[in-house]
C-alpha cells in the first residue's frame, strides 16, 4: 500500500451501528477529510488484497461529521471535522472483532 492510500482510511469504526451493518456486508471506515470516492474504494481494495480476502467493493457512501463542542469557557475552538465513509463489499469482508 503506498503512503496516500495508507493516509486515505484513518482507522475502522467499532461501534453497535457498525457492528450491525457489516453482517450484511458494509464497513465503516473513518477517512481522510479530503478524500473523494474513488480514492476511498482504491484503498479498501488494496486493504483487501494485502489481507487476503476475496471482495469487491460495490458502493462507497460518505458523511461529512462536524464537531458539536463550539465553544469551551466562552472561547470559540476551531472545530475538529471528520469524514467517514461507509463501504458496501461484495465477498468476504473483514472480521475486526477476531483476535
Amino acid at each position: 500500500m503506498n503512503s496516500r492510500q495508507s493516509q486515505i482510511i484513518v482507522r475502522p469504526l467499532l461501534n453497535e451501528k457498525a457492528a450491525s451493518l457489516s453482517a450484511i456486508g458494509k464497513f465503516t471506515f473513518e477517512v481522510a477529510r479530503d478524500a473523494n470516492k474513488i480514492e476511498i474504494a482504491h484503498a479498501v481494495d488494496q486493504l483487501l488484497k494485502d489481507r487476503q480476502k476475496k471482495g469487491k467493493v460495490v458502493a462507497v457512501n460518505t458523511v461529512t461529521v462536524r464537531d458539536s463542542r463550539r465553544r469551551y469557557k466562552s472561547r470559540v475552538r476551531v472545530p475538529q471535522d471528520s469524514k467517514k465513509a461507509i463501504v458496501t463489499i461484495e465477498g468476504e469482508g473483514f472480521d475486526f472483532y477476531s483476535a
